[in-house]
């Protein structure tokens, strides 16, 4: 009823401003919190929340234990509810939403048909222009449908009514899209009561990690982004989300990635259950080590990666470095198809695979540290192909001792950004100065009477 009216009958109601964004943020905290149970959760309209307990109810002891504690933490929180467990969704609203005052766990059998059929037809989830209409024939009950043929309801009242009533019925499926991501893989810790101390989060993280550790081993996989969750008992859940560059099982490992951040959770109150999941995994296989810890293997193939044994290399570095900057801002080089010395490698997130790349043929040395640009200088020479006697870099004179070249590369004119101007060619010259240094020259251009090309430096040997 409008306000004004709501106030006659009630002089001292309180009322407050409906927030519809904040409650949705709310709903939103709360079937993440409710992740405890499955990791199939979602909000479920304005007022309520889906839960897929299919495979996990044992864990609880049965559907009416998980039930029992769900009710028992929400009203700790002091937030009233009703729970329905069916073997449908449209069932379960039917039930959590229309069932008899007071009820507030019910959970039905497999035919649920005895208990849809005394609800009224709005708990098909319809319209209130449907349900108007169906009640204006006589169709007031949800049993009064069962009888209806569904091509007839189709015509008169459009295909929603049948759609809904055979997902009630499961005569046709309903996905439930969950609020997050699925894991692939996920292991819980319950604790008999709320914990904050940062070392007693520590070592419930050793625990979760060595137990998940063994089942990734037996399955040949390894990890390699994470979620470890801490849900308190407030409703709130604090997460620490981390990748790897490679695919690990290395309990020590995965322990001191997860350590270094736990600075950043706020247990509040207290944290009830932790859970670690997993959600994306690669084949990782065992490596033969000898006694000393090294790889039995000098040649190993696959290479060894992170995480596994004795080895790992540079990867734990790499996952330190990307678990405080993030994965994107570590990158590394990796090679491309392209003979023009700048084009010839990339930088990639290190946690990107690795793209196949065919074998090049063999071509002269390449300077490790290319100059981008490449820097101009002064150079002088005598014949049109011959390599400079001297040039002058950032000011400074160097006397070409001995020097090898010229290795000319032209552009690449099949690409968009390529050139087949002569202006585009290069000769490049690998020279050597009168101290020993070691210079990668190139002319760009080609020589002629009118046009004299210029000189640069891509590149410094070692």
């Amino acid at each position: 009823m409008p306000l004004a009216d709501a106030l006659s009958f009630f002089p001292g109601l309180a009322t407050t401003a409906a927030k519809p964004a904040e409650d949705a943020a709310a709903l939103r905290r709360l079937a993440e919190w409710c992740g405890r149970y499955s990791p199939w959760t979602a909000p479920d309209g304005a007022d309520g929340i889906r839960i897929d307990i299919t495979g996990s109810a044992h864990l609880w002891g049965g559907e009416k234990p998980l039930a029992a504690d769900l009710l028992a933490r929400i009203e700790r929180q002091h937030i009233a509810g009703r729970i329905a467990i069916a073997d449908t969704l449209g069932a379960a609203w039917a039930m959590a939403r229309f069932a008899e005052v007071g009820q507030n766990l019910a959970i039905l059998p497999q035919d649920c048909r005895a208990a849809l059929a005394p609800l009224p037809v709005e708990a098909l989830r319809l319209d209130p222009t449907t349900t108007q209409g169906l009640r204006r024939v006589g169709l007031k009950q949800v049993g009064d449908l069962f009888a209806m043929p569904r091509d007839a309801l189709a015509r008169r009242f459009g295909e929603m009514v049948a759609r809904r009533l055979d997902q009630a019925l499961d005569d046709l499926p309903e996905p439930l899209s969950p609020v997050g991501e699925t894991p692939a893989r996920r292991v819980r810790l319950s604790f008999a009561e709320p914990i904050t101390d940062p070392a007693d989060l520590l070592r419930a993280t050793e625990r979760l990690v060595a137990d998940l550790v063994p089942r990734m081993a037996r399955e040949g996989m390894g990890a390699r982004r994470l979620d470890l969750a801490f849900h308190r008992i407030d409703g709130w859940v604090e997460r620490i989300q981390l990748g790897t560059a490679r695919p690990s099982r290395d309990p020590r490992h995965l322990t001191r990635l997860f350590k270094e951040r736990l600075d950043t959770v706020d247990p509040g109150l207290g944290v009830e259950d932790m859970i670690l999941a997993v959600f994306v995994v690669e084949p990782l296989p065992a490596e033969q080590i000898d006694m000393a810890g090294h790889s039995a293997n000098p040649h190993p193939t696959p290479p060894p990666r992170a995480g596994e044994g004795m080895g790992g290399g540079i990867s734990p570095l790499l996952d330190r470095l990307g678990n405080k900057l993030g994965l994107a801002a570590v990158s590394r080089l990796e090679p491309r198809e392209s003979h023009i010395p700048e084009r010839a490698s990339v930088r990639v997130p290190v946690d990107r695979p690795h793209s196949p790349l065919r074998s090049a043929p063999d071509k002269p040395p390449r300077p490790i540290r290319l100059f981008d640009p490449p820097d101009p200088i002064e150079a002088f020479w005598l014949l049109p192909d011959d390599p400079p006697f001297h040039f002058t870099w950032r000011r400074r004179r160097h006397r070409v001792m001995q020097a090898d070249g010229p290795e000319r590369i032209a552009e690449e004119w099949w690409r968009p950004e390529g050139s087949s101007a002569a202006e585009a060619i290069r000769d490049y010259y690998r020279v050597e100065d009168e101290e020993g240094r070691c210079f990668w020259l190139f002319r760009a251009g080609l020589y002629s009477g009118d046009h004299k090309p210029r000189w640069f430096i891509h590149g410094v040997f070692s």
